[in-house]
């Protein structure tokens, strides 16, 4: 049986402080357990629900896992329908340098929406950037809404938190987008670079602007005003990577 103290536990990581403090956070739903289980994060305990237990008992480590019903698994999730379960897992900090980055990665400049992150870092897993780098006033990686967006993708894409000036400062090749419809040249043969994408509101910072060697935007045929930037980062990444 699960200890009041830790199901508090699992409460108390819907804060980024909390999260912060005790180098935890939160895995819910069955596919980000798997995922989670699978990769090298080192996961503290487990909490699934009896069906959940019973069909994936041979994923589990019998001694790390506990069996809850699933009203309380809803109750206690951070989220607002899981009935699957939930992983607590130690947080890893990455400590950023280029010789780790491939040849193309992704920088964020003052992502807002959690839903928005996880699913960019879903997009990066699929057209295989195994790299983002986010400007230091973006959304938590670790917040539980990021993280059940990615789907798992954050097991296989590392996320750094700098100051995106000074990495742009060390003549890297930048893309910036823009919803800006008299800047639609599409890039040529990039097999190398950093693309940036903006905030969801304002767009790139005016203060990163003069780092950008080109810009890319997606071609308007309708009246809607702009893109989501999670899709946004799917497109561009589609005309770029497989163009």
């Amino acid at each position: 049986m699960i200890s009041k103290a830790k199901l508090k536990l699992i409460k108390s990581l819907k804060y980024k402080k909390t999260r912060d403090e005790l180098n935890l956070f939160l895995v819910e739903g069955i596919k980000g357990i798997l995922e989670v289980l699978n990769s090298s994060y080192n996961v503290i305990f487990t909490v699934v629900s009896k069906k959940i237990f019973e069909k994936y008992k041979n994923s589990f480590d019998i001694n790390n896992v506990y069996v809850l019903d699933e009203y309380n698994i809803n109750n206690f999730s951070l989220l607002k329908n899981n009935r699957d379960g939930f992983c607590v897992v130690k947080s890893v900090s990455k400590d950023f340098s280029f010789k780790k980055l491939g040849k193309v990665s992704i920088a964020l400049d003052s992502l807002n929406d959690p839903g928005n992150f996880g699913t960019i870092i879903r997009n990066a897993d699929w057209f295989g950037i195994q790299n983002i780098i986010c400007s230091k006033d973006c959304v938590d990686l670790y917040n539980p809404k990021v993280i059940q967006s990615s789907m798992g993708s954050f097991t296989r894409v590392n996320v750094f938190y700098q100051d995106l000036e000074k990495v742009f400062s060390n003549n890297c090749s930048i893309i910036g987008t823009t919803s800006d419809q008299n800047k639609l040249v599409t890039p040529k043969n990039f097999k190398k670079g950093i693309i940036l994408f903006g905030n969801e509101s304002r767009g790139i910072s005016k203060q990163l602007e003069p780092y950008v060697d080109s810009w890319i935007s997606i071609k308007k045929l309708g009246d809607a005003e702009s893109l989501n930037v999670s899709v946004s980062t799917g497109i561009i990444l589609d005309n770029l990577l497989n163009s």
